[in-house]
């Protein structure tokens, strides 16, 4: 069942919020933060603690895993037909360091079996099978599209096939964007040599490596960035707000992500051990865990721009609800 949250959005009193136009100025000036940090903190801790943002999370822990698979295998089959599938696997490697051992393990051996088939069977598969595996593959994205409605206080109003069509369009935007990174990774060494040639320099000895080191983390990170922006924009149901309204939000869950995935890891493969708990399930486990982390980190930054907004009333009218209502998911 679904409460309402003990501190109900404010409503808006500048013209500016009246219009739905999110304001003018949305990032608090210096002399503001003073006053407004103390508040926005409170109610994310009020939040996070009260309300149903750690069943939301969970929830979309587990749409997430069992999405997992079908979005792998759409995204081997939408790259293999551009690409060599074969250079999908070195360049998922940057994925050990966020993903726990087992997670890792049982993501790398899908990669492995489906970067095996043929050419033309992935192009038979892409055909056939991309509308069933989009579709699965996007139950994670309609459970993080409710979670988000819940973070902001937002009342889903639009008709399902709305909302259906919404989702897959995000699941597919995400599974392209994540093809164009992986092309880019492929497609840098060959820049890094290219572009020097092409002009008559020699680059020095250690750049290529160190670039192409660098590349891997820092379009991973603005990866992460843009899609955390782009879901907070564009899932809740309201009126659209200004794309500087949402930065606060989105670099703080970019950033909280990567420390948090790190340190998950870390614990998995030092600390705990899921293997010896769950046996054959501890890389199921871990890896619906992570997911688990992701979400709440993601539902952390929505929490955090609602705060914002609410505490400088710049909060959008479409969408609000009154106190004693709650966002309803027609995810399911």
């Amino acid at each position: 069942m679904i409460t309402s949250r003990p501190d109900a959005p404010r409503p808006a009193s500048n013209p500016a919020a009246d219009m739905g136009t999110g304001g003018e100025d949305c990032i608090p000036p210096a002399r503001e933060l003073h006053r407004i940090w103390k508040p926005v903190l409170r109610r994310i801790v009020r939040n996070l603690s009260s309300d149903q943002i750690t069943l939301a999370a969970a929830g979309c822990a587990f749409y997430a895993t069992l999405s997992l698979f079908p979005a792998i295998s759409t995204l081997i089959s939408i790259y293999g037909l551009a690409f060599d599938p074969q250079t999908v696997e070195p360049q998922l490697e940057m994925l050990r360091l966020m993903l726990p051992p087992s997670a890792f393990a049982l993501i790398g051996d899908r990669i492995h079996t489906l970067v095996a088939q043929s050419h033309s069977s992935l192009t038979l598969n892409l055909i056939v099978s991309t509308t069933i595996t989009l579709w699965s593959a996007s139950a994670a994205t309609r459970s993080i599209i409710s979670a988000v409605n819940i973070a902001y206080d937002t009342r889903e109003t639009r008709s399902f096939v709305r909302f259906q069509l919404m989702a897959l369009g995000m699941t597919l935007c995400a599974i392209c964007g994540a093809v164009m990174a992986l092309a880019v990774l492929v497609a840098l060494p060959v820049l890094i040599d290219f572009v020097p040639a092409r002009l008559g320099m020699a680059p020095p000895p250690w750049s290529v490596e160190l670039l192409v080191q660098m590349g891997g983390p820092l379009l991973m990170l603005l990866f992460v960035l843009a899609a955390c922006t782009l879901l907070y924009r564009f899932s809740p149901d309201r009126a659209i707000t200004r794309w500087v309204c949402i930065l606060p939000g989105s670099v703080a869950a970019t950033l909280i992500w990567i420390a948090s995935s790190v340190g998950f890891s870390y614990y998995v493969s030092a600390i705990a051990s899921y293997n010896a708990t769950y046996g054959p399930l501890g890389a199921v486990v871990a890896t619906m865990m992570w997911f688990f982390v992701t979400a709440y980190v993601i539902l952390l930054g929505a929490e955090l721009n609602a705060g914002l907004e609410a505490e400088m009333n710049l909060r959008p009218r479409k969408g609000e609800h009154d106190a004693g209502h709650r966002p309803k998911s027609p995810a399911g």
